[in-house]
């Protein structure tokens, strides 16, 4: 016998079989279907075929990352971005963003623009440095030369370009007018802004009247330069710190409690735009505020306590009726306040001088919890209307289960200028033209517009350093002991030596 008859078959399972079957099974089947095409594309097609309507081929496109970014569909959300220009307006950019620190940097960023460089390295990191000037001043800042401050911006226009980019939705201009860089520098930011169509906000601070009206001059006519290339204006002056503080209050603090009040009124318009409510409003009822040129701006935030009454009930006049023993009466007890005050106190701030007789369009925003009533709502309704009734309201209501006893109300209203404060300032400005210094020397500022710009760099000198500084003052002061030394003759010889002087003349 031979060795393949005892040759074992390999046994295979069930499962293993019908798994041969399927592989052959598939094999054939692409045979057949490849036969099949290749038959199909040496046939000519029928007239049958030709005009049957072909079918429409969808073809799907993997898109890239990228590709996602530039949908125009997508929903954008909104981008704010707050500039602080010159060394007032950094500071209260640097106080911002710690107070609005709960925005975060996609919503929202800071840049601090200055002349001194040395200012721009104590901002916190989340404050964004932008130098500009330093070929003029050397990073040494500008002297409180406004003209320095305005030729520095004017040189670097393409630069401060890039920090109005079209991916910002809204730009704050903060800056503090009466120095060198804010009251040079800020309007030509602002018409750069304005060239390149960006929605802005601007927030200025005007100086004290104890630092003299040269100053307070200077500042108005910046701000007259600036609100004619911004869509709406804040102005500030410091002189309102007074109403918020007392006698004792150290100047750094009081400052600290000006940069509050901003903050606090930016932080509601802010939660206007990114919190959404049951009366929503959007970014573009917010453009639509906004919306002009040189338009004067109120923004304010209070808030109060839910439990304070609507309306006043059962009030009792100021000479109220009292019982023998001097006491109150049942149901005349006195009223802590109602939301109307409430309104009034949201209407009334203590830094802003703003009639609302001139408000075109208001904006206002309620914040409470959902137990807030329909009489709570109408209450402060009511009174903003009242108030401004020839203007255009939206109203927003967003509720928040946090805010458990209190209501928050933020409004923002924009305007014409008032006529009788324009023609106040052009008067001021006629005045002033006609005028001159005590020297006799001509206001600088009245002949800066006729100087061409290479008259104006020579008339601006760069910002000298230290050693420079006290050369110029050893020279001062050694001009100003020759002039001591003629004073130190008595009068009668001064008279005597002119007498002789005259008579020896005659002869």
């Amino acid at each position: 016998m031979s060795k393949k008859l005892f040759k074992k078959e390999k046994k295979t399972s069930p499962v293993q079989k019908n798994a041969l079957k399927i592989k052959v099974r598939v094999g054939n089947f692409k045979k057949t279907k490849l036969r099949a095409l290749a038959a199909n594309l040496k046939k000519e097609p029928t007239k049958k075929e030709l005009l049957k309507p072909e079918k429409p081929v969808i073809s799907l496109e993997i898109k890239k990352e990228d590709d996602f970014k530039l949908d125009p569909f997508e929903v954008k959300k909104v981008e704010v971005r707050i500039i602080g220009i010159g060394g007032g307006g950094g500071n209260i950019v640097s106080e911002l963003s710690q107070r609005l620190a709960e925005f975060s940097a996609k919503k929202i960023d800071f840049v601090a623009a200055n002349t001194d460089t040395q200012a721009l390295k104590a901002m916190p990191k989340r404050v964004s440095s932008f130098a500009f000037g330093k070929e003029m001043t050397r990073g040494l800042g500008t002297g409180r030369n406004r003209l320095v401050g305005e030729a520095a911006a004017k040189k670097e226009e393409e630069r401060i370009k890039s920090i109005f980019t079209p991916k910002k939705d809204l730009f704050i201009l903060i800056s503090s007018l009466g120095g060198g860089t804010g009251t040079g520098a800020t309007p030509v930011f602002a018409k750069i802004a304005n060239d390149l169509g960006s929605k802005t906000l601007g927030i200025f601070t005007l100086p004290f009247a104890f630092e003299g009206k040269d100053k307070l001059k200077s500042a108005q006519d910046a701000l007259e330069k600036i609100q004619s290339n911004l869509n709406a204006v804040l102005v500030l002056p410091n002189d309102k710190i007074f109403k918020l503080t007392k006698e004792d209050t150290p100047f750094h603090a009081a400052l600290s409690l000006l940069n509050k009040h901003i903050a606090n009124s930016l932080e509601g318009l802010l939660r206007v735009i990114y919190v959404p409510g049951l009366i929503n409003i959007d970014w573009a009822d917010v453009k639509t505020t906004l919306e002009g040129k040189g338009r004067a701006a109120y923004l304010n935030t209070a808030q109060v306590s839910a439990s304070v009454p609507a309306f006043v009930k059962n009030s009792v006049p100021a000479k109220a009726a009292k019982s023998a023993d001097g006491k109150l009466s049942a149901g005349q007890k006195k009223e802590k306040g109602t939301l109307e005050d409430f309104a009034k106190t949201l209407l009334i701030s203590p830094i802003l001088d703003y009639n609302f007789s001139q408000a075109e369009n208001i904006l206002f925003n309620i914040e409470s919890s959902r137990n807030i009533s329909l009489e709570q709502l109408m209450a402060i309704s009511e009174k903003i209307h009242s108030t401004a009734p020839q203007a255009k309201i939206i109203f927003g209501l967003s509720q928040s289960p946090a805010l458990k006893d209190v209501i928050k109300a933020t409004i923002l209203a924009t305007g014409s200028v008032e006529k009788k404060a324009k023609s106040a300032v052009h008067k001021r400005k006629a005045s002033v033209k006609k005028g001159s210094k005590s020297n006799g020397e001509p206001l600088i500022e009245n002949n800066a517009e006729k100087m061409t710009e290479g008259e104006l760099e020579k008339k601006i000198q760069p910002r000298r350093n230290a050693l420079e500084i006290k050369k110029a003052e050893r020279e001062q002061a050694e001009r100003e002991e020759e002039k001591d030394k003629i004073f130190e003759i008595p009068a009668f010889l001064r008279r005597d030596g002119s007498s002789n002087q005259q008579k020896s003349d005659n002869k």
